[in-house]
């Protein structure tokens, strides 16, 4: 298979498996077959059927098995025949396209805070970022050296200073509101969050992948992090933050309705306990009429 990472150029064809859109090295695809060439069998899940060929039987996966996904009644119309480093294989798609040039600049390492065990990579296409799928991960368990981004250096603007971002939680009727809080200082923007792309396989509070100024990072739905009832993408925000001892920025999914508080503010630490994960946060405290959870970013990518 060809070492892409540090190739001048690769080409990589786009798969679909099941909702998710990724990508792959087109230098390991060596055919494409009909789907009814396979001899079934069960019971060996992701393993779906062998396909008989002149050097023997060649073993048939569902590619969304391999990747955790779970069984399915229909895993995909399309045959892959895949080159991988214990030989031979075919992957059950749903659907495939032809490889496309990929240039050095638009290959970039998977974001950490994705914490992704088969997608070390990211591929940056004039529409879409996908998912880039590492097939040494796979069977191997070790994933190949992509490049990083380049490091970045969060600037703390004026405004930002002495303000917290507090961010409304859903509470009961009557309760006393809960909030979560942000130090505005670690906040580099507010952005849409109408361009994350999911990846297969990945922790529940994770949300994507996303492009930012020229970048490609992780995104974590804040609220599921937290062990909180997660969020709906779709009416939600994507604060992105410099997390303390992190290289890159990270986004965070967070609810439409934050505001900023002015630092200082009279408040006293709570004795309420935290309704979702209580070792993500510092601690609670009581402000005006609300308790406000300060979040430790610095525990984002433990």
């Amino acid at each position: 298979m060809a070492l892409v990472a540090t190739a001048k150029q690769f080409r990589a064809s786009q798969c679909r498996v099941r909702t998710f859109s990724i990508s792959l090295d087109s230098s390991a695809i060596r055919g494409v077959e009909r789907i009814d060439q396979i001899t079934p069998v069960a019971d060996q899940w992701p393993q779906v059927g062998t396909l008989s060929a002149r050097t023997g039987d060649i073993p048939v996966f569902s590619l969304a098995g391999l990747l955790g996904l779970p069984e399915a009644d229909t895993d995909g119309s399309q045959l892959l025949l895949l080159d991988t480093p214990n030989g031979p294989i075919g992957v059950q798609v749903n659907h495939s396209s032809q490889g496309s040039v990929v240039a050095p600049a638009d290959f970039v390492r998977m974001p950490a805070v994705v914490r992704s065990p088969n997608f070390s990579g990211v591929v940056r296409t004039e529409n879409a970022l996908l998912p880039w799928l590492d097939l040494d991960s796979i069977f191997t368990g070790q994933p190949r050296d992509v490049p990083a981004a380049l490091a970045w250096r969060h600037q703390v603007s004026a405004t930002a200073k002495n303000r917290l971002m507090v961010i409304p939680l859903t509470g009961s009727p009557g309760e006393r509101a809960w909030t979560v809080g942000l130090p505005a200082a670690a906040v580099a923007e507010l952005v849409e969050a109408n361009s994350v792309i999911a990846v297969p396989g990945t922790p529940k509070f994770v949300a994507g992948v996303m492009s930012w100024q020229n970048r490609v990072i992780g995104v974590m739905d804040l609220f599921a992090w937290l062990g909180l009832q997660p969020l709906e993408t779709a009416k939600s925000l994507i604060a992105v933050v410099a997390s303390p001892g992190s290289p890159e920025p990270i986004g965070l999914l967070v609810p439409r309705g934050v505001r900023l508080l002015k630092l200082p503010i009279p408040n006293q630490a709570s004795e309420r306990t935290f309704p979702g994960d209580a070792e993500r946060i510092v601690m609670p405290v009581e402000v005006g009429d609300q308790t406000i959870a300060l979040v430790d970013l610095a525990h984002l990518l433990k």
